[in-house]
């Protein structure tokens, strides 16, 4: 019995594969997943550090005025932001007056000229 448990344990611990991302590994893609990863990097931190600006000012109004502003370039207008930031590109910014919150959201993609739409 006790040869039968120490066979399943040494099973048990046999190597495991890692799994890699997708197209890693290719010497020859290398420099373009690197720029690919980068690009994808850069977006994050601005989506980020945009929204907490965002966030800290609606927070700042909130507390002077005892409510949420309208819109975001209301907190322009009351000067607790210089201008409202950049989203990513490809994205926007969409806020709610009724709880304050701000998050990031894909723009629509515009229609083609000529296309049937709106």
């Amino acid at each position: 019995m006790a040869a039968f448990a120490a066979a399943l344990f040494l099973v048990g611990c046999g190597r495991k594969e890692v799994r890699k991302p997708e197209g890693a590994g290719n010497p020859a893609t290398a420099p373009l997943d690197y720029l690919a990863a980068q690009g994808r990097a850069k977006q994050v931190a601005i989506k980020v550090t945009s929204t907490a600006e965002i966030t800290s000012a609606i927070q700042k109004f909130q507390a002077m005025e005892d409510r949420f502003p309208k819109d975001l370039n209301e907190l322009v207008q009351q000067h607790y932001l210089q201008s409202v930031p950049q989203a990513p590109r490809g994205q926007k910014f969409a806020y709610n007056a009724q709880d304050g919150s701000v998050r990031v959201v894909a723009e629509p993609a515009a229609a083609a000229p000529g296309s049937p739409g709106k």
